[in-house]
């Protein structure tokens, strides 16, 4: 088993008996095994078992993992991203007992973690169950078709009327091109002060959250550099010359989009969140996307309620699990 850097190996790494430990970074080879295991449990399950923080933390030296083998490959993994954690397992490798003792191994690391259950399956459901672990928070994945009718030609009208000026990074790296800043551009232009801009507020929005609320300038810096973003696509909106809410969008494919990121400074007023999902929809209907989706808090009756009104349904849900008598946070995912 691989354990996370900088600790030394404890019982709860053994979890196979013969099994290696080798304190470090995941070693390229089981990377990419365990990316190839996240694909085999996503297509079988029909629902991802690794979220997209975890991806994209098992691309840099800094992954902190924990692998079960069978006769020398992987078969189980838990990712360790902070004080979260993923879990998944060999669809062809279940009711082994690997999830069960991923789930331990994690638990005697940091007993306080939460585990997610995309999907809320029932096989995740018998495993947190097992491991003594209850319902907590529910995350609600929603979906709404789009049609020519979201092309609507009054969005721009939709948002004078909400006294909002809409900016997007590609409009704030032209003003930079147009006016000779050079790149990168860090510290520096109108595409830093953008970001820095959004990033201030996704802070103050999401100051309850307990994975959204956190994210810092290295965490928007890598989505950034992922192949889907698409500079058009992220927006923050001014009121009188004050950031007041901003939009992110993000294609997942050539008929698929997310609103990736929606908020609303609180103290904006109403209208801004509706006013910059309906510019959000127009942007997706004009490349042909036919289905829009999000993720909301089923706790957040005032986000879904707007979701509601707009077209959105429930498609899927996840629950998150927790030891008994543990306040909810950000925390584990459960594949198996």
């Amino acid at each position: 088993m691989t354990t996370v850097p900088g600790r030394p190996p404890s019982p709860a790494d053994r979890i196979e008996s013969g099994d290696a430990v080798a304190p470090g970074p995941l070693h390229e080879v089981d990377r990419r095994a365990v990316l190839a295991l996240a694909a085999r449990a996503q297509a079988h399950d029909g629902v991802a078992p690794l979220s997209e923080e975890h991806l994209l933390a098992l691309r840099t030296p800094e992954a902190h993992v924990l692998v079960h083998r069978e006769a020398g490959a992987i078969v189980a993994a838990a990712s360790r991203s902070g004080s979260a954690a993923e879990v998944v397992v060999d669809p062809a490798r279940r009711r082994r007992g690997h999830g069960a003792a991923l789930v331990a191994g994690v638990l005697a690391q940091d007993p306080n973690v939460g585990f997610w259950a995309h999907g809320d399956l029932p096989g995740a459901r018998a495993l947190a169950a097992s491991a003594g672990l209850e319902a907590a928070r529910s995350l609600l994945v929603l979906e709404r078709p789009v049609g020519p009718a979201d092309l609507d030609p009054d969005v721009a009208g939709a948002l004078a009327a909400a006294g909002l000026t809409v900016t997007t990074h590609a409009d704030a790296v032209a003003t930079d091109a147009g006016a000779g800043v050079p790149r990168p551009s860090q510290g520096r232009g109108a595409a830093d002060a953008l970001l820095s801009a959004w990033l201030e507020l996704n802070a103050l929005a999401f100051a309850d959250h307990p994975e959204q609320g956190r994210w810092t300038r290295a965490d928007l810096d890598a989505r950034l550099a992922e192949p889907w973003y698409d500079p058009a696509l992220l927006a923050v909106a001014t009121r009188a010359g004050a950031v007041v809410g901003s939009v992110w969008v993000k294609p997942v494919g050539p008929e698929r989009a997310e609103i990736y990121v929606l908020a609303a400074h609180p103290a904006s007023g109403g209208g801004v969140g509706r006013a910059l999902l309906r510019w959000a929809t127009a942007q997706v209907a004009a490349r042909g996307a036919t289905s829009l989706e999000l993720y909301v808090d089923g706790a957040n009756t005032r986000a879904r309620a707007l979701y509601e009104r707009t077209g959105y349904a429930e498609r899927t849900r996840d629950v998150q699990y927790l030891t008994l008598s543990r306040p909810p946070r950000g925390g584990v995912t459960i594949g198996a």
